[in-house]
């Protein structure tokens, strides 16, 4: 099977060598370009040190997060508990010498059930995104005395640029989130391609709403290689 990866542009090569390694005949192609949000003045980034937890969704949201810190604070503020929904954002992350710590499975969900069994009810937390994204993090309000904070950091904007790249014999696409699945549509819709003759992967009910109905699909637990051969294990579901 050839894979579509549906995927941030910052995250290649990294995840595209990932599915290569594991014995995927994949193509990296983007659906989105990532515009910097301007949060200079931004309350989380000014008051930044009132929060006890800092959830970052993306390597993405990683390095803007740095760059916005580092221009308004001499130093990072030492007693915050950094969480990262994958290796690749908890790499960046380290670099800057902080306590990173994940889920023992990638992704949001599992994320989501870990903080939730540690974290204290009056803790403050801030969750750093792209533009209408990590709203699932919105569940630990049900054990925070005050909701978490969304801090976005980046603007997605549909953007393909095919190249040289052939996709005529592309079996799946692996979507990394809900907003990448619209994007895909958007391109889809553009370009003449057909939803319904891909096998689609997707992360959460969100994304597996986006798709129209007809559509084959796995929902997984994270855009991996491991969470993609799981599901291949099964059949797949079918969109009503």
């Amino acid at each position: 099977m050839k894979l579509w990866l549906n995927r941030l542009p910052s995250a290649f090569p990294r995840v595209a060598d990932a599915f290569v390694d594991s014995g995927f005949e994949v193509i990296a192609l983007p659906c989105v370009r990532s515009y910097p949000l301007d949060v200079s003045l931004d309350s989380a980034i000014v008051d930044f040190d009132r929060f006890d937890h800092v959830v970052v969704t993306s390597p993405e949201s990683a390095r803007l997060l740095i760059d916005a810190v580092v221009s308004r604070w001499a130093q990072w503020p030492a007693k915050q508990q950094f969480w990262a929904v994958g290796v690749g954002t908890s790499e960046l992350l380290k670099d800057e010498s902080h306590i990173v710590r994940t889920a023992s499975n990638p992704g949001s969900k599992s994320l989501v059930y870990l903080m939730r069994s540690e974290i204290l009810p009056e803790s403050q937390i801030l969750v750093v995104s792209g533009k209408g994204s990590g709203r699932q993090f919105d569940q630990l309000n049900s054990v925070l005395m005050d909701p978490v904070t969304h801090l976005e950091l980046f603007e997605l904007v549909p953007h393909f640029d095919l190249g040289n790249t052939r996709i005529d014999a592309v079996d799946g696409v692996v979507h990394g989130s809900a907003l990448l699945v619209r994007a895909f549509l958007k391109i889809a819709e553009t370009h003449g391609l057909s939803v319904l003759d891909y096998l689609h992967f997707v992360t959460s009910s969100d994304a597996k709403a986006q798709l129209p109905g007809g559509s084959r699909y796995h929902q997984i637990q994270s855009p991996t290689p491991e969470g993609v051969r799981l599901a291949m294990q099964g059949d797949p579901s079918v969109k009503d």
